[in-house]
């Protein structure tokens, strides 16, 4: 499911990548902070940088002429986005929480390869993770039911961050409902009436609209892979 990959607001003030190279112009990445709902970069631009998560989450969208959105990916820490195959950018990617990012000059890490083959490893491996959890994500929007994917995208955010609390799993929601919406091709109502569902059987809590307990895994699971 295309979510993350696995470790092993339109209209907003954009990061300017330009900026964070002043103070170390010759370096090949800079750490840099954004709030959350900046922009680091828009569909059409110039991709001159490339986009390590190091705290927070990112989410890359895609808007239709009809104005109706995609979301294509959130992005945790470990995660890389603004690898494009051209010069172009081929997505939106906006802050969905206040974070840290490594910000690398397509330039330099191109350079990198030669001089560094343990940073050339990472990024192949990334793309090729990105390529097979793209897949899943296909598969899921064409095959999964509303409770499927609902319980899918838990799944994966539970098995990527989920913090062990007594007989729970708890782990963070920051994007919106709508968010979640535009990614899993299903309506606000539907998100919201599935989470409700999941929660009246028991196999969530919801202490409040950020925050996941998973109390049934084993139920969650068995939902996510139905038809699997």
């Amino acid at each position: 499911m295309y979510v993350t990959s696995p470790l092993n607001y339109l209209n907003a003030e954009p990061v300017n990548p330009a900026n964070l190279f002043a103070e170390a112009a010759d370096t090949r990445s800079h750490i840099s902070s954004a709030d959350a709902g900046h922009t680091l970069f828009c569909e059409g631009d110039d991709a001159d940088f490339v986009y390590e998560v190091l705290e927070g989450v990112v989410r890359t969208s895609k808007v239709l002429c009809d104005g109706r959105r995609q979301v294509l990916s959130f992005a945790y820490p470990g995660d890389i986005v603004g690898l494009s195959h051209d010069q172009f950018y081929h997505s939106d990617c906006d802050a969905v929480s206040a974070v840290k990012i490594r910000v690398y000059r397509k330039n330099a890490y191109n350079a990198s390869y030669r001089d560094d083959p343990g940073l050339c490893d990472q990024f192949l491996r990334y793309a090729t993770a990105e390529v097979s959890n793209m897949q899943d994500h296909f598969m899921m929007l064409g095959r999964k039911s509303a409770v499927e994917k609902v319980a899918s995208f838990l799944l994966v955010l539970l098995d990527r961050v989920g913090e062990k609390r007594n007989c729970q799993t708890c782990f963070d929601l920051p994007m919106s409902r709508s968010d979640i919406a535009d990614f899993l091709g299903l309506t606000i109502e539907t998100i919201s009436r599935t989470l409700t569902r999941l929660r009246k059987d028991n196999i969530i809590e919801l202490p409040d609209p950020h925050r996941v307990c998973v109390c049934n895994i084993n139920g969650l699971r068995a939902l996510a892979e139905s038809a699997d």
